[in-house]
């Protein structure tokens, strides 16, 4: 897969071609900064001053970096084609060079973040039990019908981030930096969210001995799918 970005973003990275690579490097480093900490004002200022550019001008050309590099991660790019990616935009070798050790560099923590971020199904944490046993009732004096009671509790992400959707709509309508910019708030919401930001839900069962028993033969059958040839190949190719 290659990244494509629009005329906009390219003439956002053009300013990069005008100037030594020591610049692009300058770049990283404030983008590294944005991803970790936010826009930083006073860097953007102190940057587009000895540049003479606006300072929207500064903003704009990381905002696209940033976005080169959470689209690389985000589609988990491999080295050649991202270095393909920005040959399309314009880079030279010497630049693709350093672009490429700013995309290592961040790769593994975007992609974890951006996991997150990806994650809407609730996740298991714990389970209680009780038995329960109902030993007589007015039509049935001797009657004894054994109950398992079951409190399962389950993990959710709140909605701290655009959802898949709105950044597919987000992506394809993107004229400026601002996209990118609420893509990298939603990465550090993710880092937050990932430690407090879970939302604990407890579903509450009650069984009879029987269904019991065949639900745990069907989760045992599951299970052994799962560790199948098939499945793995399936997991692989996802």
């Amino acid at each position: 897969m290659i990244i494509f970005l629009s005329e906009l973003q390219k003439e956002h990275l053009n300013l990069l071609h005008q100037h030594s690579t020591q610049v692009l490097v300058d770049f990283c480093k404030l983008t590294i900064d944005y991803l970790n900490n936010g826009m930083n004002e006073k860097k953007c200022g102190i940057a587009a001053e000895k540049l003479d550019v606006p300072v929207n001008v500064v903003q704009n050309l990381i905002y696209a970096l940033a976005y080169l590099i959470v689209e690389g991660c985000k589609h988990n790019l491999s080295e050649p084609n991202f270095r393909s990616s920005l040959a399309i935009a314009g880079f030279s070798q010497e630049q693709q060079q350093i672009l490429v050790k700013l995309y290592n560099a961040k790769k593994r923590e975007l992609s974890e973040a951006l996991n997150l971020l990806q994650q809407k199904d609730p996740s298991y944490q714990d389970l209680s039990w009780r038995f329960e046993v109902q030993v007589a009732s007015k039509s049935a004096m001797d009657e004894v019908r054994p109950m398992v009671a079951m409190d399962f509790v389950l993990s959710s992400p709140k909605n701290f981030s655009q959802s898949e959707e709105e950044f597919r709509h987000e992506t394809l309508k993107q004229k400026s930096g601002l996209s990118s910019m609420k893509i990298v708030s939603s990465v550090q919401g993710a880092k937050t969210a990932s430690q407090c930001q879970h939302v604990i839900n407890h579903v509450l069962l009650q069984s009879d001995l029987p269904n019991l028993v065949h639900l745990t033969n069907r989760l045992e059958e599951a299970l052994k799918e799962s560790k199948s040839q098939h499945v793995r190949k399936v997991q692989r190719a996802l």
